[in-house]
C-alpha cells in the first residue's frame, strides 16, 4: 500500500505514513524519525492522561536531530513483585487443576494489589517516574512505581521538552503512599499463604460457549475467510509499516591518542596464564578483535591505572534482533505491546574497556545495562588506542541511554518470554519423567493449564504450547553457544 492508501485503511492510527506525522517532520525541520508502536496505534488526537499534552506538544527532537514520536505503557511494578511472590509460595505440582486454580487466583489477587491500571502515557511522563525515584535515592523500594496521577503532581511541563522534576513533591508522595504500598505487598503474601493452605478456590465451568454474534466478530470471521493467507497477521503488518527506527544517537568526536606500551612476549605469556580461568579469553584466538572497538586480543592488554599490573578481559554483550515473524508476533501479543518486539539475540565478545563504558553509564544513570547497544557504546567512545583505556563522552552516552527506554522495555519483555518458555519446557520434562508418559500427553496437560484460566479454546492452547516449547528449545540452543 502507498502512504495515502494506508492512511485511508488505518484512518484512526498514526504511523510514519500519516499526514500528521509528516507535518511534524516539516515543523521540526528533520527527516529522521523514531516512531514506536504506541504512537502508531493511537489516533492523532490522543493526549497524555498524565501531562495532558497532545502528540504535537510532546513530540520532540533529541540532540542528534531525530524526532521522537513515542508513547509507552506505564504499569505498576508492584504487580510484578506480587505475582512472583504468589508463585514462590505456590510452586507448581503435577496437578493440572492446581495449575489452573493458581493462575486464576493470582490474576484475581493482582486486581487488589496493583495501585493503577496499565496506562498509555507519553515518553516523558514514563521517564519522569524513574528520574524521580533516582533523585530521591535508595529509600524508595525498587518495586515501587508512581501512578500517572502522582506523576502529574511533580512534573514541570513544557511543550516539546523533557519534564522537569519537583523532587520534594515526589519525595512527599512516596512518604505518603509507602504504608499503602507495603500493605498491598503484605496482602499479596497473605493471599499466597491462604491459597497454599487450600483456601480461595474457584470451581471452573465444565465447558465454555462463545456467543460470537456481535458485529465485530461476524465481520472478522468473514474477513478471515476472504483472506486465508493473512490470518492473524493484519495488525502486525500495519504496525511494522507504521513504525520508524531511525538511529536516536549521535557519535562522539573522535580524537587521536598515543598508544600505550605493548606487553613484551614474556608479559603477554603471563597474561595468557593469568586469564586461563576466564570464560571467554581461552576460547578466542590471536586473530580475535573486539566486537565494539575492533582492537586485537593483544592490543586490549594494558597496565591497570590502580595496581600497575597488566590487565585484559573479554566480556559478552548482546546485539538485539527485532522480531518479524508473524506467528511469533501473534503469540507474544505484539499488537498489545507499545514498544518494539525483540525476537533474537546475538552474543558479541568485547574488551573490558568497552564494557567499562557501558557499566559506567549504568552507574551514572541508574539505568539498565540494556540501555546502551554495542553501537551506542562505540558511538560514545571518543578515543581508542592500543594498550590504553578508552576515553568516552559520558554526557552523550547518558542521553542515548535515556532515549533507549523502548529498547529496554523490549529486552525485558524478551527475557520474560525466555523465562516463561524455558519454565514450560522444564515442567514438561519433569511431568514426563514423573508420570512416565509421552511428551505429547504432557503437552495436552500444559495446553489445558494455559487455555482454561484464559477462557480460550483448547486447540488454541495446544497451538500456543507447540510454539512456546519450540521457542524454549531454541533458547536452550542459543544459551549453549554462549
Amino acid at each position: 500500500m502507498s502512504d495515502d492508501e494506508l492512511a485511508e485503511f488505518a484512518f484512526m492510527r498514526d504511523g510514519r505514513w500519516s499526514s500528521h506525522t509528516k507535518a511534524l517532520l516539516r515543523r521540526f525541520k528533520t527527516s529522521r524519525l523514531s516512531l514506536n508502536r504506541g504512537w502508531a496505534a493511537t489516533w492523532y488526537g490522543w493526549a497524555c492522561p498524565c501531562c495532558n499534552r497532545t502528540k504535537p506538544q510532546f513530540a520532540r527532537l533529541n540532540s542528534a536531530g531525530v524526532l521522537l514520536c513515542e508513547l509507552e505503557v506505564h504499569h505498576d511494578h508492584l504487580a510484578d513483585r506480587a505475582g512472583r511472590l504468589f508463585e514462590e509460595l505456590n510452586p507448581l505440582t503435577d496437578d493440572k487443576e492446581f495449575a489452573v486454580q493458581r493462575s486464576k487466583a493470582k490474576s484475581a489477587m493482582l486486581q487488589f494489589v496493583e495501585r493503577f491500571d496499565r496506562t498509555p502515557v507519553c515518553i516523558d511522563c514514563n521517564l519522569a517516574d524513574n528520574r524521580a525515584k533516582a533523585l530521591i535515592g535508595e529509600e524508595v523500594d525498587r518495586h515501587f512505581t508512581f501512578s500517572p496521577r502522582e506523576i502529574a503532581t511533580f512534573i514541570v511541563v513544557t511543550d516539546n521538552h523533557v519534564h522537569g522534576i519537583d523532587v520534594d513533591k515526589a519525595h512527599e508522595i512516596w512518604t505518603q503512599v509507602k504504608p499503602d504500598f507495603e500493605d498491598r505487598l503484605d496482602f499479596a503474601e497473605r493471599m499466597g499463604k491462604r491459597f497454599a493452605n487450600g483456601k480461595n478456590r474457584r470451581e471452573s465451568a465444565p465447558s465454555r460457549v462463545n456467543f460470537w454474534m456481535d458485529e465485530p466478530s461476524v465481520v472478522w470471521e468473514q474477513f478471515c475467510r476472504a483472506t486465508p493467507g493473512l490470518g492473524n497477521s493484519v495488525g502486525w503488518r500495519v504496525i511494522e509499516r507504521s513504525v520508524s527506527r531511525d538511529a536516536v544517537g549521535k557519535s562522539a568526536k573522535r580524537k587521536d591518542s598515543a598508544p600505550g606500551r605493548p606487553p613484551t612476549d614474556a608479559e603477554y605469556a603471563g597474561i595468557e596464564v593469568q586469564n586461563r580461568g576466564q570464560k571467554h579469553w581461552p576460547k578466542v584466538g590471536e586473530d580475535w578483535t573486539c566486537g565494539c572497538c575492533k582492537r586485537t586480543k593483544r592490543q586490549i592488554c594494558r597496565k591497570s591505572r590502580n595496581s600497575g599490573e597488566w590487565t585484559a578481559k573479554i566480556h559478552v554483550l548482546y546485539d538485539w534482533i527485532v522480531e518479524e515473524d508473524p506467528t511469533a508476533l501473534y503469540w507474544r501479543g505484539a499488537e498489545t505491546i507499545a514498544h518494539m518486539v525483540i525476537g533474537n539475540h546475538i552474543p558479541v565478545l568485547v574488551c573490558q574497556d568497552c564494557r567499562h563504558v557501558q557499566a559506567e553509564v549504568c552507574k551514572l544513570t541508574g539505568l539498565s545495562s540494556w540501555s546502551l547497544t554495542i553501537q551506542d557504546t562505540n558511538a560514545a567512545i571518543s578515543s581508542v588506542a592500543p594498550h590504553q583505556m578508552h576515553e568516552a563522552d559520558y554526557e552523550l552516552a547518558k542521553e542515548t541511554a535515556a532515549n533507549n527506554r523502548e529498547l529496554v522495555a523490549a529486552v525485558e519483555e524478551y527475557h520474560e518470554h525466555e523465562r516463561e518458555a524455558r519454565a514450560r519446557l522444564g515442567r514438561a520434562k519433569w511431568l514426563t519423567r514423573l508420570h512416565r508418559c509421552s511428551f505429547d500427553e504432557v503437552c495436552d496437560t500444559l495446553a489445558y493449564e494455559y487455555a482454561e484460566p484464559r477462557g480460550i479454546d483448547l486447540d488454541e492452547g495446544q497451538a500456543y504450547l507447540t510454539w512456546l516449547l519450540a521457542e524454549a528449545q531454541r533458547f536452550e540452543r542459543l544459551r549453549a553457544l554462549e
